[in-house]
């Protein structure tokens, strides 16, 4: 009996200690990820292949990383910049992609294989945001850091079955990725099932946004729909192909519409619509939606942007002040004041530089309530 309460003791002592040590783990685990995020810009999953060179000198991998590289900062332009900006200062931006090096935190591996003589690699770049940033500065470069927000993708079904030996649904994702928007589509649960079907109602439009922020943290919807796959793969020599995309986008500011299209002709081959057109149509529809979002969000050289944050219930002065310490520890806060006050409200105005939603949701974990882009964000005090 003593031997079996000795071998219990020990026992607990052991499950404990293995206890606080996945706990310490999971804790610096989290720690190091959320450091990480605040400080670094990633462009994920840049795919690149190298050939594997005879010269046992040359190392392929080593070169396919530097060649990730430069696809991921023209990505990072591709977001933080608009098209006429990328245009009009490109020698300035030649002169930055000259030492990208300096603006590498770390490059990661996700994935190799071989394919045939050639070396697949996928990578997530990730580069140092403060240094990214006087980058652009010194530059005198137009910038945004607000990266568009989380969206929700519905895609047609018949997209998703298109018969296309490259399938367009890989094809507009991919365009997707170079712009580094955050797509989730739908679970398709039973309480998907009973709630996706509002969006054909146009009455039920506001309350289906508002149950797609709640379950999937989307300020966005988008809906791409297309015609003329079902011809793809059934045309004749000399026929032309005609393929038509439609994205409808559904978010605060309303309802818009996008389309493209792409013609080709089947001459020799008996292909479908060759990939790198389908490809050029997916990338330009997704710019022209991006563009206006980046024009809409940049932060100008030597200008501070500030955000105002209506706080009502203000009368415990203590809750109030320990509230504005809080804000100020924020990532990317410069300053708080208050520009209006009165018995039961305060208005702050929030200086800072850098990203706005990264600040929006600082502010959310606070109990802010963010009204949309270009709004105040209201706290109600209990």
């Amino acid at each position: 009996m003593a031997w079996h309460c000795r071998l219990k003791r020990f026992w607990l002592a052991d499950l404990v200690f293995l206890l606080f040590f996945a706990t310490s783990l999971l804790f610096f685990s989290t720690r190091v990820q959320a450091e990480g995020s605040e400080n670094i810009f990633i462009v994920k999953r840049v795919g690149v292949r190298v050939p594997q060179s005879k010269d046992s000198a040359i190392n392929a991998r080593t070169s396919g990383l530097m060649e990730a590289q430069k696809v991921a900062f023209k990505h990072l332009l591709q977001r933080m910049l608009t098209k006429q900006e990328r245009q009009t200062r490109n020698p300035f931006i030649q002169d930055i992609g000259k030492n990208i090096k300096e603006l590498l935190q770390r490059s990661i591996i996700v994935s190799e294989r071989q394919a045939g003589r050639e070396l697949e690699l996928s990578v997530d770049i990730h580069f140092e945001k403060e240094k990214v940033r006087q980058s652009f500065e010194m530059a005198g470069l137009s910038f945004t850091e607000t990266f568009y927000p989380t969206t929700l993708f519905l895609p047609d079904e018949n997209l998703l079955a298109a018969p296309v030996p490259a399938s367009i649904y890989s094809i507009f994702l991919k365009a997707v990725n170079v712009y580094g928007f955050e797509l989730v589509q739908p679970i398709r649960d039973v309480e998907d099932l009973s709630n996706l079907s509002m969006l054909e109602n146009p009455s039920q439009i506001d309350p289906f946004k508002n149950w797609v922020r709640s379950r999937y943290r989307a300020d966005k919807i988008w809906k791409l729909s297309g015609e003329g796959y079902d011809s793809l793969s059934a045309s004749e020599d000399g026929m032309q192909n005609t393929l038509r995309w439609k994205l409808v986008e559904y978010s605060s500011d309303g309802v818009s519409y996008h389309f493209a299209k792409v013609f080709q002709k089947n001459k020799e081959t008996k292909n479908n619509l060759k990939k790198k057109e389908l490809e050029n149509a997916a990338l330009a529809m997704v710019e022209r939606i991006v563009n206006p979002w980046i024009a809409g969000h940049v932060v100008l050289p030597g200008l501070d942007t500030f955000l105002d944050v209506s706080i009502t219930n203000t009368r415990d002065m203590e809750i109030l002040d320990e509230m504005t310490k809080k804000i100020e520890s924020f990532t990317g806060i410069d300053s708080v004041a208050v520009i209006e006050m009165s018995s039961n409200h305060v208005k702050l105005r929030i200086r800072y530089k850098g990203n706005e939603i990264e600040v929006r949701d600082q502010l959310t974990k606070i109990g802010a309530v963010d009204q949309g882009q270009g709004s105040a964000m209201f706290i109600n005090l209990p």
